[in-house]
Formats: C-alpha cells, structure tokens, sequence
C-alpha cells in the first residue's frame, strides 16, 4: 500500500539544464585573471564560485584542487548554480585550515557533482559536504569521498539549525563514503529542520560508526522538538562494514533516531554492528511513521532489525512499519543475543511479511519486558538449520525454545510459518 508521504522521485527532477546561462572552466593549470572559457580556464574554484550566478556551471577540469569551498550564493527556480567535477578532479584539504571541504550554509538551487573529496585530515567536528542554515534545492550527486580524518571527521552532514526554515527539497544520490573517522557521529547524517529529501543509490562502507542516519530531538541542533527529519526517502542504498569505535560497538547501518515519516526500502545493509535501527535516544522524543520495508540485512555482528528507545529514560518508537524485508544470519556475536529481530521501548508498530533467518543458536527474534506494547508481529517467516521446534526466542528476559513455544507465549506470529527462504547473496563490495 503506497504511504500517504511517499514522495514520488520525479517530485525533484531538475530543469536546469535548459535554463543555464553560462559554462566555465578551471583547471589547477589555469589562472584565476583568465576568461574562464575552456581554453583559458580559472585557477581555483573558489574564485568560481564567487563569479557564477544563477543558471551558470563551472565545470572543474582533472586535476587537484588544494582548497576548502564556501558556496556564497544561490540559484533561483529553474537556475541552478551548479559545480560539477570532470573526471579526475580532486578537491584535496591537505595543509588547508577549516574543517569543511565544501560548506553550503542558507543558500538554495545549488548542484554539487561529480568530485572526489579527500585528505580533510586532523578535523574536529567537520565533513567533506556540509550544508546548514535553512535553503531549498540542494544537490549532491556522484562524489567519492574518503580519507576524512579526525574526530567527527563526516562525509555529508546536513544541519538544518533554522527554527524557522527547513533545509528541504534535498537530494543526496549515487555518492560513495568510505575510509573516513566520523565517530562519534555519523558518515552521512541529516539532523533537524529537515524535510522532503531522497538518499539514493549511496554507497556507505568502512567508517567507524553509524553509517546513514535521520535524527530529531537533538536540541543542539533545533531547539524547536517539532524540527525533526522527516518526509523523506531512503532507497537503493548500500552501507557495508559500519562498526563503532566507541563503548560496546552498536553503530547501525542505517539508523532513524526521532525523525518521522520516513521510507526506508530496497536497501542493503551488511557487515556493520546493527543491520537497520529505528528508535529515538532523546528523552520525550518519538520516532514514528517509519516504513521499512523490502530491504536486505545481511551478516550484521549483533542484530538484523531493531527498533525502540534503548531504555526507559529515552524516547519511544510509535505506528512504524516493517515489511517484506530478508534479514539474514545476523547476530554473529553470539554471546550478545540480540536476534534477528530485536524490539525495545516501541508500541503500536507492526512487523509483517518479513523473513528471519539464522543458524544454530542465535535467536531470532528477542522481545524485550516493560516498554514493547501493542505491536502486531505476524504473518513472518522464521528459519534456522537447528530446525523448528529448536529455534531459540527472547521473550522479556527469558528464553523460549521452539516457534510453537513462541506463539504461546508471546501470544505474537500466530500465522508466522517455519521454512527455507531462498536468498540472494549481496555483494559485500
């Protein structure tokens, strides 16, 4: 059933490519007194940048640029400012003071494609892309990003910090992360007044915390609670080997902590701490409207699918939906016990048309005591090779063995079925 938020991908189509008004060109080669043509190109993109005005492109010519960006001005409907990166262009923040590579901050109809961002090294709270303030019609598409160094060294944040205004209308589509340090944070992150964005076709791999994450109900943020992340779409993305360097290692793949209305489907998450995570840490804070559905989660170390506020004092996780989704031989720390499913502090959401699969004594799903209410878990398909009347449940603290069993005493799966489910390998690339 299509969800009354979805929000169609043509909803953001560009037509800025009709509407442009001029091309330039810069190489490192170049020089920034030229004509900015192709045959006598700008030298750096900063100066670009301060020249272009609505509808123009300043296309970057191979080549590595030794400069952090400041995007100083906006497009208009239909006029983008757009600097897109020819291949083999570079931009490079090695010995180069500031912690952003390229900061976007209250502006609007801006396209950034196309770069590889690297070497932002010895950073303390920084990113390759950053983007704040409030502003609308933004664009990040095909960028490599890795070797983001430091503490908090991110690759996309997106912080929309205006109580008044959202960051909206936001595409993030076909970039790659990777080899960065954003912990404690996350590698591709939007957080507050932010609404209406797609996250598409990203590939996430190898940082040392969470890797895509949708937060609300941080007040450094936006003091405004309703100013969460919402309204979006998160699909087609990959996130692989997302592991915590901190505390006891519970960094999601794909988390959603207090955003809201928010499609999470046909992603593939694999090889991280946690598979996807929909809770909400912030004390009165409520995740709801989640729709999770027809994504693979695969070989995550200590669980599949997860949702709840993680204790009593923190926030809930309300009416979400999970459906149609392969999770697949999770919780592979054994001594953690955390299940293929595993539900916390939530109430009122459903689990259904899910497949849950796991060898040997791992459970497959855990239900914690106290704070899991009134959630529909049925119609699911569970397997493990030790076979039905030996799968291993966590029903408030106290083991269950056999679906049978389960059924009983949880009084939830009552038309949840026990069999093989043929599943496609991912590739963990």
């Amino acid at each position: 059933m299509r969800s009354r938020f979805f929000i169609p991908i043509t909803l953001f189509a560009s037509t800025a490519g009709a509407l442009q008004s001029a091309d330039y060109y810069v190489s490192p080669k170049g020089d920034n007194a030229q004509a900015g043509t192709k045959q006598a190109p700008w030298k750096t993109l900063n100066h670009a940048l301060a020249q272009v005005k609505a509808g123009d492109t300043a296309h970057a010519l191979a080549g590595i640029y030794t400069e952090k960006l400041v995007v100083g001005s906006s497009g208009s409907e239909g006029k983008y400012i757009t600097l897109s990166g020819e291949p083999g262009a570079i931009i490079s923040g090695k010995d180069v003071k500031g912690e952003n590579l390229i900061l976007i901050e209250n502006q609007s109809y801006v396209r950034i494609s196309g770069f590889e961002l690297r070497d932002n090294l010895g950073v303390r709270d920084g990113s390759a892309i950053r983007v704040q303030g409030a502003g609308s019609h933004i664009e990040l598409r095909n960028c490599r990003i890795h070797e983001i160094r430091g503490k908090d060294a991110m690759g996309i944040t997106v912080y929309g910090n205006s109580k008044t205004a959202a960051i909206s209308h936001l595409i993030i589509d076909r970039n790659e992360i990777y080899d960065c340090e954003p912990a404690k944070s996350e590698a591709l992150v939007l957080n507050g007044n932010v609404s209406d964005f797609q996250v598409t076709n990203n590939i996430v791999r190898d940082v040392n915390n969470i890797g895509i994450d949708f937060i609300g109900g941080e007040a450094w943020a936006n003091e405004n609670a309703a100013n969460v992340t919402r309204n979006g779409l998160c699909k087609g993305n990959k996130v692989i080997r997302c592991h915590s360097s901190y505390e006891d290692g519970y960094a999601a793949g794909i988390y959603v902590d207090g955003g809201k209305d928010i499609i999470i489907e046909d992603n593939m998450v694999m090889g991280c701490d946690l598979g996807i995570e929909i809770g909400a840490e912030n004390r009165h804070a409520v995740a709801s409207g989640i729709i999770v559905r027809n994504n693979t989660i695969y070989r995550n170390d200590k669980a599949g699918i997860v949702f709840g506020g993680y204790e009593k004092k923190a926030g809930r996780v309300m009416k979400c939906q999970f459906t149609g989704n392969i999770v697949y031989q999770n919780n592979r720390h054994k001594e953690d016990h955390n299940g293929e499913l595993w539900v916390q502090w939530a109430s009122e959401n459903v689990v259904t048309g899910n497949s849950f699969i796991t060898t040997g004594d791992t459970p497959l799903a855990q239900v914690d005591a106290g704070g899991a209410i009134g959630n529909r878990i049925d119609n699911n398909r569970y397997y493990t090779d030790a076979g039905a009347g030996e799968a291993f449940f966590l029903w408030r603290g106290e083991d269950v063995t056999g679906l049978s069993a389960w059924k009983a005493i949880s009084g939830l799966d009552a038309a949840s079925t026990f069999g093989p489910v043929d599943v496609p390998l991912p590739s963990s690339r």
